[in-house]
């Protein structure tokens, strides 16, 4: 299972714009921001935002404001996708470990439009399985819920599942999930800090990744 941002493509998301683009659109909708700020991770902005409009009601309440949010991720990604390159050896690895039989799927916080776009211009959509994005789940990494959902797609015992990410969220939500977690160093965090973190195995490239599941 993998994520897709920094994992099979590189991608220059402005994670401070979008920050600042939510909670300027939570403001605007009347929304007290008071309690979150520039350095709170998105799902945490999100989820101020779903507190402060439900106050003891549903989540019917919450769902237009939530499609705005998402909306604004959205145009950032889109954005920032067509910037996006594949790594090195990326297609040849998932094509290799599909002629092995090993089953693929992808779940990320990116958006539908985005990570659709990003898997079609590189030519691995078709590699997958299926692919889960923010709009298949309640809650985003670093929550298990779209890990867990995942699992069910496949009809797997965790013991033969793991996620494959770059980041730390992906690590604590895989970990959270029962899987273990293979952290593909490509920038964003150091291989010490990705161990430290949890990380079952780190490599520097996706072509190490069969070598990893002995295949």
């Amino acid at each position: 299972m993998f994520d897709v941002d920094g994992t099979l493509v590189t991608f220059e998301f402005d994670v401070p714009g979008a920050k600042k683009a939510l909670v300027e659109e939570m403001t605007r909708m009347g929304i007290d921001t008071s309690d979150v700020s520039l350095t709170s991770p998105i799902q945490a902005i999100i989820d101020a935002a779903r507190l402060k409009v439900q106050r003891g009601r549903d989540d019917a309440d919450f769902a237009p404001l939530k499609r705005r949010l998402y909306a604004i991720l959205d145009d950032f990604e889109v954005e920032s996708s067509s910037k996006s390159t594949m790594f090195p050896g990326t297609k040849k690895t998932l094509l290799y470990l599909r002629s092995r039989s090993v089953r693929l799927g992808v779940f990320t916080n990116s958006g539908r439009r985005a990570a659709y776009s990003l898997l079609r211009n590189g030519g691995i959509f078709e590699c997958f399985d299926f692919v889960l994005t923010r709009e298949d789940v309640d809650t985003m990494k670093p929550s298990p819920a779209g890990i867990l959902k995942a699992l069910e797609r496949f009809s797997l015992p965790k013991e033969e599942v793991c996620y494959v990410g770059d980041g730390i969220f992906d690590i604590t939500a895989a970990r959270a999930a029962g899987l273990k977690v293979v952290s593909v160093a490509t920038g964003n965090y150091t291989p010490e800090r990705l161990r430290k973190e949890g990380a079952d195995f780190v490599i520097s490239s996706l072509a190490e990744l069969p070598g990893i599941l002995g295949v």
